[in-house]
């Protein structure tokens, strides 16, 4: 912003009073307020909407990636169960019966009844809502 000293200050004045009058001073000053306050109003709009948008970019990203990483754990878990009804299926068809160090390894692999993985993933991943807040109008607006 310009730097003004009060000589620059008072000649502005005086060109202003003998321009405008002293009788329709009051009526520019008040008109320079309002379009003042539109404008910063305006601005602070902008400097919202901008923030708001920037912030959904963020959330959408967020959502994609917690998306990718629900299909990769999606993806794994159903290799491991089709990986774990392979080697079931083997055991039980095969000739040769299991020894100790094939239960060892097996009870490593064994899941508690509440287990995530026991669970059927047939069902495709769900769609993460992003919540947005958007603020009020100000109510100063009546302009």
């Amino acid at each position: 912003m310009a730097n003004f000293g009060l000589s620059e200050m008072l000649f502005i004045g005086i060109l202003v009073v003998v321009f405008v009058g002293p009788k329709d001073l009051p009526k520019l000053l008040k008109l320079l307020g309002r379009g003042y306050g539109k404008i910063r109003r305006a601005s602070e709009e902008l400097r919202r909407t901008f923030t708001m948008e920037v912030d959904r970019v963020e959330a959408e990203g967020r959502a994609e990636q917690i998306r990718q990483r629900r299909e990769e754990l999606l993806e794994r878990r159903r290799s491991n169960l089709a990986k774990a009804q392979r080697d079931g299926e083997g055991i039980a068809h095969s000739d040769e019966v299991p020894t100790d160090e094939d239960s060892e390894s097996e009870e490593d692999e064994v899941t508690s009844p509440g287990d995530p993985s026991d669970e059927p993933v047939d069902d495709p991943p769900q769609e993460i809502p992003v919540i947005v807040d958007v603020p009020d109008a100000d109510p100063g607006d009546d302009d």
